[in-house]
């Protein structure tokens, strides 16, 4: 008679703690693969630029209890959050019977998961988060049924030359829709308090500095983007990553052109703290806003929801932080943070080289014409 292999229970919770639940799992089944899913339906439904699910085993007994809301997100597959917070906790195959949990609500994760792959990652375009989490496969879609994709993959696909003054955005369902201007003068001239995105804070003191308009890049044409590991963010969306776009409110407008609303279409907000609200799609589930009253004039946007031609990074709209990850102190998956620190260090500086070639590469193009255009010593124009 064989020994009975241990078994572990996991439990899992979102921010408000009103969902709860459970499954179990044999050691040998742990650590249980990790997929970083970059689909269009994943970050419209989500918010992110990409969802963190781990595939449960057989015989799992995935418990879970609470004011859970369901989602059709296609004909088969349905996605479960808390109605009150919008934390997405599950998702379910209706075809395979397959149950993957998403892997920001599980109470601990060292040794519960493991990052295996990123998958449809072609769906974003531009590669999206798998550009800075790296050294693990990527797939065109499911990994047993496309292309594992290598170096080089990527489309052409930028904005067009003519500059676009307005980006879209929505959830999955459209139930929220809105739009993001160009960056005028009157981005720069609100105030708000340094953000975490550019230099962690001593004290609560030192937090209510302002840094001038650090929202702003590239000579304030650009808005910044970062990524957030805090619990707060990590138990809210129920993924490990989120990726926010930080925008003055005066320059996000309803579809109509009236000013952002915080109550519009199906937006509910959950209070994470005192004066600190988050707005999510009552309908899909996607999270959609972070603002807070110790500055209400600048919003953080869930950059998943944005619809920028080049791709799910939206880079002809957004400059992205590459120097830290927010919070990163907080994350519970230390592996998959730490990975996305070390790569969003190395895409930055690999930007900035492939930016200065260029513009040597411009330079010598110019030198070049003006030695052609100027006319030779003893000669006549």
């Amino acid at each position: 008679m064989s020994p009975t292999k241990p078994t572990h229970t996991i439990h899992l919770s979102c921010i408000c703690r009103r969902v709860t639940g459970s499954f179990k799992a044999s050691a040998g089944a742990l650590p249980l693969p990790l997929s970083l899913c970059h689909c269009t339906t994943c970050r419209h439904q989500t918010g992110l630029l990409c969802g963190s699910y781990a595939e449960l085993p057989p015989g799992a007994e995935f418990q879970v209890a609470g004011p859970l809301e369901f989602y059709k997100a296609s004909e088969t597959v349905f996605r479960f959050f808390c109605g009150a917070c919008g934390a997405n906790v599950y998702v379910e195959d209706a075809e395979s019977e397959e149950r993957s949990v998403c892997t920001g609500v599980l109470e601990g994760a060292e040794g519960v998961v493991m990052l295996e792959m990123h998958i449809f990652v072609r769906d974003s375009g531009d590669g999206g988060l798998s550009d800075w989490v790296t050294g693990v496969e990527a797939w065109a879609g499911f990994s047993k049924v496309s292309e594992r994709l290598e170096a080089g993959w990527k489309g052409r696909a930028k904005a067009s030359s003519e500059r676009a003054q307005e980006l879209h955005a929505h959830c999955h369902c459209k139930g929220v829709g809105f739009k993001i201007t160009r960056p005028d003068e009157s981005s720069a001239k609100i105030t708000a308090p340094r953000g975490e995105i550019v230099g962690p804070s001593a004290t609560k003191e030192d937090g209510l500095k302002e840094d001038g308009a650090w929202w702003l890049r590239e000579d304030g044409t650009k808005y910044l983007g970062g990524t957030c590991a805090c619990n707060e963010c990590r138990l809210a969306s129920g993924f490990d990553i989120q990726a926010w776009a930080f925008v003055p409110k005066a320059n996000i407008l309803q579809l109509d052109g009236k000013p952002l609303d915080f109550s519009a279409g199906t937006l509910k907000r959950y209070d994470s703290s005192e004066g600190v609200y988050r707005e999510f799609c009552s309908k899909c589930g996607a999270t959609v806003f972070w603002h807070s009253d110790s500055r209400p004039d600048l919003v953080d946007v869930s950059a998943g929801l944005l619809d920028a031609e080049e791709g799910a990074r939206a880079e002809s709209w957004l400059s992205w932080e590459t120097g830290r990850v927010s919070f990163e102190d907080e994350a519970q998956n230390q592996d998959l943070i730490s990975r996305l620190s070390a790569g969003l260090k190395r895409w930055g500086e690999a930007k900035i080289a492939s930016s200065a070639a260029e513009k040597h590469d411009i330079g010598d193009e110019q030198t070049e014409s003006d030695s052609m255009e100027k006319p030779k010593k003893g000669t006549s124009e």
